[in-house]
């Protein structure tokens, strides 16, 4: 990228830390920054009409990460982004963006790449649980994503895999016993 279009971020770069268990988008709040996370571990949940958190998506350091339906269209949030630990992370308001793109064809581009990186992340979960048994997504998050398996407690985890946290126990002997 040229070093003009580099220099269009440094003033509209906002850099933040966020402390372990802090929400940084709450349900019902308009997501207004898409974040870059330098450091750290965020969830992102949804509260079911039981009052239970489902976990939808996991994001560590060096990922962006963004309620993209919030973000575009300006409206408010189904979602929770929670820091699992310690955070630090940038974040670009919408109309930084919008003015970026405008002023760099180079942004724009980069832009798109990053929405498309997004949303092949999103659609990876949503397939999971369309297409695939419990053992199956156990088993593709193990191949895919294992760090997850250290990062995250056994109730976060089979909240993400979609079942109980005892029928992941059950899961979990029948495939060491194999």
């Amino acid at each position: 990228m040229p070093e003009a279009d580099l220099e269009l971020l440094f003033p509209i770069l906002q850099r933040s830390k966020v402390k372990k268990h802090e929400i940084l988008l709450r349900e019902g709040e308009v997501c207004r920054n898409i974040y870059f996370l330098i450091d750290g571990f965020f969830r992102m949940y949804y509260v079911d009409n039981d009052g239970s958190e489902i976990n939808y998506r996991f994001t560590d350091k060096n990922n962006f990460f963004v309620d993209f339906q919030s973000f575009l269209l300006r409206k408010p949030s189904h979602f929770y982004w929670q820091a699992m630990e310690d955070a630090e992370l940038f974040a670009l308001s919408y109309q930084d963006i919008k003015n970026t793109y405008a002023a760099s064809p180079a942004w724009n581009s980069f832009g798109r790449l990053m929405a498309e990186h997004v949303y092949l992340q999103l659609n990876e979960r949503v397939e999971m649980l369309l297409f695939m048994s419990p053992e199956e997504r156990y088993k593709y998050l193990l191949d895919n994503r294992p760090e997850l398996f250290t990062q995250v407690s056994q109730f976060h985890l089979s909240s993400y895999l979609g079942v109980k946290p005892e029928s992941l126990s059950r899961l979990r002997k029948r495939l060491f016993r194999k």
